[in-house]
């Protein structure tokens, strides 16, 4: 019979009294080391959590040591691959070269695409004249079609770049020659700036709008009647800025030189008011240029 049903038997209550203490200590203490140990929750959590780190840093081990192995062995299987394919090439002649569709449909070899697709219109009188007068003045000195030559050649224009050189050098022609812009004809002026832009990009139209700006012409008059309104980006915005008391010679050369090249948008047709008007100004901006 075990001390705590001896303890707690109402039948033998005599029993109980007789027992001695140091029996019924000897006897709890052997029950209680015989029933196993209950530990705290946090601690079983720990211990857990420790026996789990220790096996993945031990699978993650096993798996980085697999994947280095399995790609040093896929590295050289690879170059063995191309080892044996430079080879077979070698040793086999007549190897087909690749073919595009069209050539393996039709046996024929497809058509070769223009270099330039940009076509080069040749120089007008006026700006035949007006770029020999730059040349003299020293403006294509940096050009690399021009340098080391001493007389002005007409065959440097088929390129689109050297056309494209004519406005650079108008626009450094005009920072220099500024007292010009005051003696220029009013008239043909207004007459450019009122028909509109020659194109739709930024570099167009904001030189034009400058120049509408200080004839005080609305940009609603012109936008209306545009025929590139539906594509323009900028239609009757204002710019502001814009001093309506001096008239910079840059703005009139920027405006005047699209014109002048027919570097317009292939939509736009230029009424003969407006070529007339800028054949004027050439002749004038080149009259009027300092002999000295």
């Amino acid at each position: 019979m075990s001390i705590s049903t001896v303890l707690f038997s109402r039948r033998n209550p005599v029993l109980f009294l007789k027992t001695p203490y140091r029996l019924i200590t000897s006897q709890a203490q052997a029950q209680a080391q015989a029933q196993p140990s209950i530990k705290p929750l946090h601690v079983l959590f720990t211990e857990a959590v420790g026996h789990s780190q220790k096996t993945t840093t031990s699978d993650t081990d096993e798996e980085q040591t697999e994947s280095s192995e399995t790609a040093t062995e896929l590295k050289k299987n690879l170059k063995q691959l191309e080892q044996d394919i430079k080879t077979l090439k070698e040793k086999t002649p007549g190897i087909p070269k690749r073919t595009s569709l069209f050539a393996a449909f039709t046996n024929k070899k497809p058509p070769s695409k223009p270099k330039d697709s940009v076509v080069v219109k040749e120089l007008s009188p006026d700006m035949k004249m007006f770029a020999q007068h730059l040349f003299e003045k020293g403006y294509f000195k940096d050009a690399n079609f021009s340098q080391s030559k001493k007389k002005f050649d007409l065959d440097w224009f088929t390129s689109f770049f050297a056309v494209g050189y004519i406005k650079f050098a108008a626009q450094r022609f005009a920072r220099d020659n500024q007292e010009i812009a005051k003696w220029l004809s009013g008239s043909a002026l207004k007459q450019v700036a009122t028909f509109g832009c020659s194109d739709t990009n930024k570099s167009a139209v904001f030189p034009a709008k400058r120049l509408r700006k200080f004839f005080e012409v609305p940009e609603n008059t012109v936008c209306c009647k545009c025929t590139l309104q539906q594509t323009c980006k900028f239609m009757n915005q204002s710019v502001w800025n814009v001093n309506t008391n001096s008239l910079e010679l840059v703005t009139v050369m920027k405006v005047i030189t699209s014109y002048g090249l027919e570097s317009v948008h292939p939509q736009l047709v230029v009424p003969e008011v407006v070529k007339k008007s800028v054949s004027q100004l050439l002749k004038e901006i080149v009259k009027l240029s300092p002999t000295t």
